[in-house]
């Protein structure tokens, strides 16, 4: 089997995962439109006072833009040569893009605020969007690699 046709193999399970994790970025939104719809009217789980809740907000808020740092840093940091560190960073990047959808859903839950999911909604996609890994980079990175071949 040609390297080639390696980094092509690892690069569509790795496709296959991530598109996987954008699905379920929105089959979160299916649960907020079902529980919504059901529940209605849906004010959250009632746990959190409202200053509480704002206080999560902003914290989940800033985690969340904090994750395009640090998924910017660990692509730099661990995209190595190896198809196992392209496809480590790979699902790495794509754990991180989906964190931040859950933040969403889990401000949902606690306070029932709908826009608050869709923000953290949209912002979980455009991360999908700008970090996701492209095969062009994948062969860039794999042409670079030192002559001795880690195909891992």
């Amino acid at each position: 089997m040609t390297s080639d046709t390696t980094l092509k193999q690892r690069y569509l399970v790795a496709n296959f995962i991530g598109l996987a994790m954008v699905a379920s970025v929105f089959l979160y939104a299916v649960v907020v439109e079902v529980m919504q719809r059901l529940l209605a009217p849906f004010a959250g789980l009632g746990v959190l006072t409202p200053d509480q809740a704002r206080f999560l907000k902003y914290v989940l808020a800033v985690l969340a833009l904090g994750h395009f740092f640090l998924i910017k840093l660990c692509q730099k940091l661990l995209s190595g040569p190896s198809l196992k560190h392209l496809f480590q960073t790979a699902i790495l990047t794509f754990a991180l893009c989906e964190a931040v959808a859950i933040y969403g859903l889990v401000l949902f839950l606690l306070t029932g605020q709908v826009f608050d999911f869709y923000l953290f909604f949209a912002l979980s996609l455009s991360y999908f969007y700008l970090f996701y890994p492209r095969y062009a980079t994948w062969e860039l990175v794999w042409q670079g690699r030192s002559e001795k071949p880690t195909p891992e």
